[in-house]
């Protein structure tokens, strides 16, 4: 998204967590509001290489917590076919975004779904968005009991959240199978 290459390790695309300053051009600066971004790309949540380690699920929600803490806008990238999938990985996040909350913070969530083969996806997928948003819902009404916080029973009481203009879909990257595939053009 940002023409970074973090180094990788093997069986995961990230290994723990890469930072970097990216300059804002000039006429972009004003549109924007900033003159520097500031990317941090981490290990995927629920990695498969971790779940047998000890501590794992305490590992999560600590990067899941630090990342949404230090980020005006999170990406959650939902690679996987179904949301009922991202179930786990949602919950951290979640538990995350009430803690930002609990400090006054109320961050940007967006979602992104990749490997979309039809541009009009946006529009056919009302229904797996609102699906989403119910699953968000009860995400977050889950962990606001585990919290013992009250009056808190859907995503939108935690963050501003709009499934119309927060959920983007985009293509297959690549033709072939990484890394010698060519971009998708």
């Amino acid at each position: 998204m940002f023409g970074l290459q973090f180094p990788v390790a093997s069986g995961r695309c990230t290994k723990g967590a890469f930072i970097s300053l990216l300059k804002v051009k000039e006429n972009f600066q004003e549109e924007l509001g900033c003159h520097f971004i500031l990317v941090i790309d981490t290990e995927g949540l629920k990695a498969p290489e971790l779940a047998s380690l000890e501590g794992s699920y305490e590992h999560d929600n600590e990067l899941a917590t630090l990342v949404v803490g230090l980020s005006d806008i999170t990406i959650i990238n939902m690679a996987m076919e179904t949301t009922t999938d991202m179930r786990d990985i949602l919950q951290i996040v979640v538990h995350a975004f009430l803690r930002m909350k609990e400090v006054g913070k109320k961050p940007n969530c967006q979602f992104v779904h990749q490997n979309v083969s039809d541009v009009s996806a946006h529009d056919k997928n009302m229904r797996d968005r609102k699906k989403l948003l119910d699953l968000l819902d009860k995400m977050t009404e889950l962990a606001a009991k585990m919290e013992k916080k009250t009056g808190i029973m859907t995503f939108g009481d935690v963050m501003d959240y709009d499934f119309e203009n927060h959920n983007w879909y985009i293509p297959a990257l690549f033709q072939g199978v990484p890394p010698m595939a060519s971009v998708n053009i």
